[in-house]
């Protein structure tokens, strides 16, 4: 991936999610990411309830979220998964070594641990997961896990996460090949003004918009119609 197929996914999916208003919500709320990170024995049920699986996965079913205690079940997968993500707090997908077999098992720990809470689909996962260190941990819906052939009887995301990694790495060697200001991500997010509505997008959630437009939608990016330089 290029930078420039990159810019085309986050300039599509920005009219596309009409400016992403649910994602931008929980990201600025940096007090309940740092609780939800470092602390989440201080997070009651109700506020996860509320912030996490209400606003931002958006999940409907009252039975689910009532009856089975949904909410309360997934902080006590975040409280028991501790051990493994407090050491990848300030980890990103750039700089992490998935050569280290102790830093997969702890990545693979965390999504199998979540992915096993009776009634979360993998989006909702994924969406949980990434919240935890959203500079590192990918997201992935249905279409996107059919098209790479993930998750055919097995849980283990790692083979996902290499392949983010890697258009990660081709996509900001190309940013700065071209000798654009900053990094990628903070290029996108002063352009598209999510710096100044209070928070800047991660290079992982661009490289998700990229994925969710071209194998979710189905949308070339760049659209076909785009003249192409020399």
């Amino acid at each position: 991936m290029d930078f420039n197929q990159l810019s085309w996914g986050a300039v599509c999916f920005y009219y596309r999610a009409l400016g992403d208003h649910r994602y931008s919500k929980i990201m600025r709320d940096t007090q309940f990411l740092s609780r939800l990170r470092r602390e989440p024995f201080n997070i009651g049920a109700a506020e996860f309830e509320e912030k996490v699986l209400l606003d931002h996965i958006n999940i409907e079913n009252y039975d689910l979220l009532i009856g089975h205690g949904l909410a309360r079940n997934v902080l006590d997968t975040i409280i028991k998964l501790m051990p493994e993500t407090s050491p990848l707090e300030n980890a990103t997908l750039l700089d992490c070594d998935l050569s280290d077999r102790a830093i997969t098992d702890k990545i693979n720990t965390i999504y199998t641990s979540v992915y096993s809470i009776n009634g979360l689909w993998l989006t909702g996962v994924s969406k949980i997961v990434h919240l935890l260190n959203d500079k590192l941990f990918p997201l992935l819906n249905l279409n996107i896990s059919k098209h790479f052939g993930l998750l055919e009887g097995d849980t283990n995301l790692i083979h996902w996460v290499r392949i983010t990694q890697e258009n990660a790495r081709e996509a900001t060697a190309d940013f700065q090949k071209q000798g654009l200001p900053g990094t990628p991500e903070s290029f996108l997010s002063q352009k598209l003004g999510y710096t100044s509505s209070g928070y800047e997008k991660s290079l992982v959630k661009f490289l998700d918009e990229f994925f969710w437009l071209r194998f979710g939608d189905n949308l070339p990016v760049p659209p076909q119609w785009v003249p192409q330089a020399d």
